[in-house]
This record gives C-alpha cells, structure tokens and sequence, in this order.
C-alpha cells in the first residue's frame, strides 16, 4: 500500500475545504457572531489545527508501515528457495521415506502449492461451486508456521548435517527468527496506523463536535444570519462536506 485510499484523499480535500470556508469567514468579519462558541472563526481555526496534526500523525504512521512491509517482503523473500534447498539438501541425507514425505509437504506448503486439486466443476453444470480455502497458505505467520515445522522435523533428523550454515538447524531458526521480527514490526506499525486513523476519524466525524458537523453547522449559520439568496451563502453554500459513521 504505497499510495494513500481514495478516502484519505478525499479526507484531505474536505480539510482543504473547512479552511476555505473560514476564510471566507474571516472575510466577513465582525457580521459573523453566533452564539454557538464551536462555530466561531477562533474554534474552527483551533478545530482545523487538531485535524492538520491528526492527519500528520496518520501519515508518519502510514511511512513507518510501509518501511516495516517492505523489510518484511525482504527478510521473507529468500524462504521459498531456501525451502527448496532443504528438501534438496534433505534427499542426499537418505532420511526415511515417510520423513522425507513429510518435508515434502512442508515444503509444498511454502511455495503455496495445493496438497490434493480443486475438482473441475464442468461449464454447463448447474451445481454451485463450492468454496475452498486458500490455494496458498501463504500469508506470512502461516510461513513461519510452516518453517517451524520444517525446523522441528529437521531437529529430530540427527544424520541431518549439512556444513552450509544456511541449511543447518540453526541457520534455519535464525531465518525464521528474523522473519518473526520484521512481522511482529509490521504488526505493531499497523496497529499504530489504525490507532492514528481512528483518532482523526473522530476529530472528523464525531456527531456535533466533529469537524463536517461543525462546518454544516456554520453553513446554517450563514444562511439564517444573511439570507438563503445572500452572497455570502451562495459561496459558502456549495463549498462540500461529507459526514459518515464510526465505529464507538
């Protein structure tokens, strides 16, 4: 996720446009009096400020993910070819079939490989098509998962003595060990992502105090302080805002 959501775009616009609805506000000077403290030029101005720093904070949050994904993609890119290697290295050790059997599948599993094929459902069949789980189990805690069972089974292969250090027990469990660091990084980064999303999200959309309610609020103001058919309202009448529910 290299690029922001339409959403957070569009977040941007809306914030683009509370500030120039209290520019032209400020235009208006001292005719602009209402009653309602949130509504006035100083509360909004303060309001714009909180959401600004929200939005920053969101995207720092955003960068930091995006780095702790792109390390994980890299620490986790050399275990499909490593596994393939195991199972190479694996046949030259003469390990017993059924042992052998069971790092083939292992391995299988790490390259996303389907144990038994999905049953061809003919095109003029009137059957609805059943659903399968994942082709591949491949997300990455399932590929740890996978090769901590490949380095257990290993473990308990004692003519498994390979001299490459990258193959051996223990250079496998340093592989999976950096491959749990860089996950567990991008867990905490998304977790800080949504966190920093859902503070913003309520600056934003919190019924009466959030920000688009309080520039409808300060629409209505207008229109019933200068007039429906004013100059005023007619600019700020058409300036856009879109509310919408969060989750308590």
């Amino acid at each position: 996720m290299t690029k922001k959501s339409n959403i957070e775009s569009g977040i941007n616009t809306y914030v683009g446009n509370f500030n120039d609805l209290i520019g032209i506000l400020i235009e208006v000077g001292c005719l602009y009096k209402p009653q309602n403290e949130q509504i006035t030029i100083p509360a909004m101005q303060e309001q714009a400020s909180y959401i600004r720093m929200s939005i920053n904070l969101v995207d720092d949050a955003l960068a930091e993910w995006i780095i702790a994904e792109g390390a994980r993609v890299e620490a986790c890119k050399p275990l499909k070819p490593l596994a393939t290697r195991v199972l190479a290295m694996a046949i030259t050790f003469n390990l017993p079939a059924t042992t052998m059997t069971h790092i083939k599948e292992i391995v299988r599993k790490i390259h996303g490989e389907r144990l038994h094929p999905i049953p061809v459902i003919p095109e003029d069949s009137l059957d609805e098509e059943p659903k399968h789980n994942s082709v591949s189990q491949t997300s990455f805690k399932e590929q740890i998962e996978h090769l901590t069972q490949l380095i257990d089974l290993l473990a308990h292969c004692p003519t498994y003595l390979p001299l490459e250090n990258d193959l051996t027990v223990a250079g496998l469990s340093d592989f999976r060990d950096q491959m749990g660091v860089t996950t567990d990084a991008v867990t905490l980064h998304s977790l800080m992502l949504k966190n920093a999303r859902v503070h913003r999200n309520k600056l934003l959309y919190t019924p009466v105090t959030g920000m688009m309610d309080t520039a409808q609020h300060a629409k209505e103001y207008v229109k019933a302080a200068f007039g429906a058919t004013s100059e005023i309202y007619k600019r700020v009448r058409h300036i856009r805002f879109a509310n919408r529910k969060i989750s308590k």
